[in-house]
């Protein structure tokens, strides 16, 4: 059973098949296993073969190069991401940065920035979170001082996924004088100021921390130039947040089915163990969370573009709800494995890994029960 298959057309068919069958192909677990061990745990050959199959532009529009796909497309897009253990900027680069470039860019940004990014050929990290596990646009603290021809940017990020990969970062950032402005500025990863200090994540990808030391940008890496891009940025986090939760539902549904394949194949005192009532009842529990889960990730991305009230308690409830779901199912695959489950040379360990690093990327469990409390009481007129 595919947790993702919602009354696909036959351009989405075509499409998740041929992502399942490049990643199945070219980024099998071998690939996967050798670029972790790499320095910066990224395939790139991997990335370039999206780009010309034409899966990196997918969901642009037609207008910038892309094939004006929905969020629907993404969804399955990342869902065979997350079933297939792929490490790709996907989200940072295409999701975030440029799809805010294709809807807020001037016309030149646009054709500077996207052609290599469709191609595979550059790859934007998107800074915008902070500490605290903030998700509130309001609360940034980065700031840009207008300075003779452009502007000065001051301040620190951290969870940049793919720093060490990217050509470029987008940075989110207060517009010093103003009373709430926000800009979204891009600019070249070895500017001055710029300083990147890049870690490893827990499941194998990696990830940068960015500080801002008065990077000097001109006005031209102003997104859109003097636009207020807050409410963007609002509805592109969400937007990532949701594909978040769609790599959680490919993981788990693979966790699902290499379990229940186990139990089947293991014997315990001759017996195979998917035989003992007690396993049988908790890989039901598996199944109902990954349906579940998948389901209500689908409800989140159909309401990407409803108002922001709507959008954001549909995102918050997805995100809590696949995150606890994604650690039951994550766990009890483990647990039914055995002790062979929490080895690397298994990759239901990395499926396990992954699932806890999306709980703490773009919001965790508890700060989405918080923001959807929040919103309980607000109009959605």
């Amino acid at each position: 059973m595919d947790g993702m298959d919602f009354a696909l057309n036959d351009e989405q068919r075509m499409l998740r098949d041929m992502v399942e069958r490049v990643s199945v192909e070219k980024y099998g677990f071998g690939v996967r296993q050798a670029a972790i061990l790499d320095h910066d745990g990224f395939h790139r050959p991997f990335w370039k073969e999206l780009g010309q199959l034409g899966v990196l532009g997918a969901t642009l529009p037609e207008s910038c190069g892309g094939s004006g796909a929905d969020q629907m497309t993404a969804m399955l897009i990342m869902s065979e991401f997350g079933k297939n253990l792929v490490i790709s900027p996907y989200l940072s680069t295409i999701i975030c940065s440029a799809t805010l470039l294709a809807r807020l860019g001037t016309t030149m940004q646009r054709d500077q920035y996207l052609p290599s990014v469709i191609e595979g050929t550059s790859i934007i990290a998107f800074a915008c979170d902070e500490a605290n596990d903030v998700i509130d646009i309001n609360h940034v603290k980065t700031s840009a001082s207008p300075s003779t021809g452009g502007f000065k940017i001051t301040g620190h990020k951290t969870g940049v996924v793919g720093g060490i990969w990217s050509d470029y970062v987008m940075v989110v950032a207060k517009i010093e004088g103003t009373d709430r402005a926000t800009g979204t500025f891009i600019l070249p990863v070895d500017t001055p100021g710029v300083e990147m200090r890049h870690y490893r994540t827990i499941d194998g990808g990696s990830s940068s921390t960015v500080d801002f030391h008065k990077a000097f940008v001109p006005l031209s890496s102003w997104i859109g130039e003097y636009y207020d891009s807050g409410e963007a940025v609002e509805r592109i986090r969400d937007e990532a947040a949701a594909m978040v939760c769609a790599d959680a539902v490919g993981s788990m549904g693979s966790l699902l089915r290499k379990t229940v394949e186990y139990a089947r194949t293991r014997k315990q005192f001759g017996t195979p163990i998917g035989k003992f009532q007690v396993l049988q009842h908790r890989m039901v529990d598996m199944l109902l969370g990954c349906n579940q889960s998948s389901s209500i990730t689908h409800h989140a991305v159909t309401h990407l573009a409803a108002n922001p009230v709507q959008r954001k308690k549909a995102v918050s409830a997805a995100k809590a709800l696949v995150g606890r779901f994604g650690r039951m199912v994550a766990q009890s695959a483990v647990q039914i494995h055995g002790a062979i489950g929490i080895t690397d040379e298994l990759d239901v360990s990395h499926h396990f890994r992954r699932i806890e690093t999306l709980n703490l990327c773009l919001g965790t469990i508890d700060r989405h029960i918080r923001r959807y409390a929040d919103l309980l009481d607000t109009s959605e007129a």
